[in-house]
């Protein structure tokens, strides 16, 4: 109940925002202190901003500047920004980065503006752990920026990944690897313990000293120096803490001299974590970390009369096959290659890559350059061998695995069976696993019957993207947009949906025209799922083969049928979007692309009566350049979906076509509202707002 209670307390304060709300929105200047490292890309620079006037809050800003003004941690600036409420697309699948930010606790997030107002007001001359860690950082860049693994070993000495290459972090994200590439519990354990055994073995040298004190407290002491030092140089991020304390608790226990067994400490970590800090239940790395180290535990209790080589291959196919569930849970996606490149880039990080990037550090401060240099570049070239292996798994087509999304209930069950099913007494036990195995994994799924059809309009902020299915058909109708710094809506929402939704292959893709917010996600798109058919307004703007959408003016799939409507008349721009209507045998729905007036007034003009659909996708997402009265006279929907940005520049939906939806007693569902919106057509209509269904008290309200 106290647990509840201060998890309670410390949410709710997490969620008090301090800036009043004439500031959002607006350009101001606010002054405040650069926290954490910076991170800096290619078009622009992440920051932390903790500011002091005209309001105290932790924002998350980025400066996109091409002169690249260089901005160090612990520098006072003022800045001319302008800043919004935490929002995220929410989706099916999709980054929760509304909880994300709530997690790191930021009040707001924004970009700073060009202006001659942006000044430097007094940069950090203290000592601080920023400071020393940009130091370190720019002390790596200036010797071995011309190794090839420079942004993993900097990510692993001071825990800031933004140097990694693309390449090598898709590397790693595809072989299940990427827990190795960063500072992790696993680093400060293996370093910090590797410090206790080394200090209690010179410790043992010395006949005297032991009798003094016993090496195994001597130890305990160093092991505990190296865990602080070693977080503290990483910025004691989260995981850093939470490894730190970890380790501290086994640590303290050996000083204090308290004979503890293993779950009593690992009770007392956990503790420790959750009282620090009761907002790491919404971490990935805090589930999993406790998780391995709760495998960890139970797998050394097995097999003991075995030797050492075979039990810790044990351990390790143990972690590897016991956390497919977990990594099903969060992910949906895993390599199914995951347990062999473990146990060997484990080892190799271990006892490698990571001593060895520590090591060089060391020395190249000792001013031991040549040597550093010889050490680093041992670092570098066990991840250049790693990673020929990793590219070789990689290469497999198959080495990709698509997880059906499971229950928490599945989610117990699987890890169950597979603990029962790796005990070495378990032969009578297995039955039974196999069975709880089975039962966790056969899980009712809903299947679309012969003539219906669900239509899922995704939340992609300032764009179109939808997702159109039968029984045994996937038609995609436009793909929201592309941004300048690469982020786009097709690598970011619409395949980890389809992933989600098992969904390998599209039948027809439909690029109403060829605006950004349409067309933006779609080289993302092709790069990940299979293709067999499009048609556009605008073929000459897609890379591979395409046709005019008036090419294909009807077909049917599954009972439902498919109606192209504006094939008869040479637009150009918005007006030449391509519009589908679709019908079941009792209702229908009509999707607009970015239409305006003369477009609706060409469609009523050849189609007449005929338009009428039970649910309309708001043309040009509710602008007042289109849903013009005799066209929503003519069609007449019940429902009328926007997909609109939450704040977007052209203040989309107008209030006009608001109020006009009104008049005509229309429902009106946005996604800026309601995240991901599902409608399916069968007996009768339904409709699922993501928002609504899956609340979380974190995410932003809806106005």
């Amino acid at each position: 109940m106290l647990g509840f209670v201060w998890m309670g307390l410390f949410s709710n304060q997490a969620l008090q925002v301090n800036i009043d709300e004439k500031f959002f929105n607006t350009t101001i200047n606010v002054i405040g202190t650069i926290e954490d490292i910076p991170k800096v890309g290619n078009n622009k620079t992440q920051f932390i901003f903790k500011a002091s006037s005209p309001f105290k809050a932790k924002l998350k800003l980025s400066w996109y500047e091409k002169s690249r003004v260089k901005i160090h941690s612990g520098d006072q600036w003022k800045f001319l920004i302008k800043i919004k409420h935490n929002n995220s697309y929410q989706n099916e699948g999709g980054f929760d980065y509304e909880k994300w930010l709530f997690f790191k606790q930021f009040d707001a997030t924004g970009y700073v503006k060009r202006s001659d107002s942006n000044q430097l007001l007094a940069p950090n001359t203290g000592l601080s752990i920023d400071l020393i860690r940009h130091k370190v950082q720019k002390r790596l860049v200036d010797s071995i920026s011309q190794l090839e693994f420079m942004g993993v070993i900097n990510a692993l000495i001071i825990g800031d990944r933004s140097l990694v290459n693309n390449d090598h972090w898709e590397l790693f994200k595809s072989t299940n690897t990427t827990h190795l590439s960063v500072i992790s519990g696993l680093h400060i354990g293996l370093i910090s313990g590797f410090i206790f055994l080394f200090s209690s073995f010179l410790w043992r040298q010395c006949r005297t000293c032991t009798l003094k004190l016993p090496a195994s407290v001597i130890g305990a002491y160093f092991g505990l120096f190296s865990a602080f030092s070693y977080a503290l140089i990483a910025g004691f991020s989260i995981p850093t803490q939470r490894a730190f304390i970890m380790a501290s608790v086994v640590f303290l226990s050996i000083i204090l001299r308290r004979n503890h067994n293993s779950w009593q400490l690992y009770g007392s970590a956990l503790l420790l974590v959750l009282v620090s800090n009761p907002l790491s239940v919404f971490s990935v790395g805090f589930w999993l970390s406790f998780y391995v180290v709760a495998i960890i535990i139970y797998g050394v209790k097995q097999h003991q009369d075995k030797h050492w080589l075979f039990r810790l291959l044990y351990i390790q196919l143990l972690i590897s096959l016991s956390t497919i569930p977990l990594i099903a849970w969060f992910f949906s996606s895993g390599s199914i290659f995951s347990p062999i490149a473990n146990i060997i880039a484990i080892p190799v990080f271990s006892f490698i890559t990571t001593p060895f990037s520590l090591l060089g550090i060391i020395l190249s401060y000792a001013q031991l350059d040549l040597l550093s240099e010889f050490i680093f570049s041992v670092a570098n070239q066990s991840l250049v061998y790693l990673s020929i292996f990793l590219h070789y798994l990689q290469s497999f087509e198959f080495n990709q695995w698509q997880y059906t999304p499971i229950s928490v209930s599945a989610l117990v069950l699987l890890i169950i069976s597979i603990l029962i099913g790796l005990l070495p007494s378990a032969l009578k036990l297995r039955q039974v696993a196999l069975i709880l195995a089975i039962a966790a994994l056969f899980q009712p799924h809903q299947q679309l019957k012969q003539g219906e059809v669900m239509i899922a309009t995704l939340d992609v902020g300032q764009g179109l993207a939808q997702v159109v299915r039968t029984k045994n058909h996937v038609l995609m109708f436009d793909t929201g947009a592309r941004y300048r710094s690469g982020f786009n809506m097709g690598e970011a929402v619409i395949v980890p949906y389809l992933q989600t939704q098992q969904i390998n292959a599209i039948d027809l893709l439909i690029i109403s025209h060829g605006d950004n917010d349409h067309i933006g996600g779609l080289d993302s798109l092709l790069k990940k799922i299979s293709v067999k058919q499009i048609i556009s307004s605008v073929p000459e703007k897609i890379s591979t083969n395409s046709n005019l959408c008036k090419t294909k003016p009807s077909w049917k799939w599954d009972g439902v049928d498919f109606q192209m409507l504006n094939t008869t008349h040479d637009f150009n721009g918005n007006n030449a979007s391509c519009v589908l209507k679709i019908s079941t045998s009792k209702h229908s729905i009509i999707l607009t692309g970015d239409i305006e007036k003369k477009a609706e007034q060409h469609l009523v003009n050849i189609w007449g009566k005929q338009l009428k659909a039970d649910v309309l996708i708001s043309p040009h997402h509710g602008s007042k350049t289109s849903s013009s009265e005799l066209f929503l006279a003519t069609v007449a929907p019940e429902l009328v979906i926007i997909s609109s940005g939450y704040k977007n520049r052209f203040n989309h939906p107008a209030k006009i076509v608001i109020n006009r939806y009104k008049a005509h007693n229309i429902v009106i569902s946005n996604t800026n509202c309601s995240g991901q919106i599902d409608v399916t057509l069968s007996q009768e209509i339904t409709i699922t707002h993501y928002r609504q269904a899956q609340k979380r008290y974190y995410w932003r309200q809806c106005e």
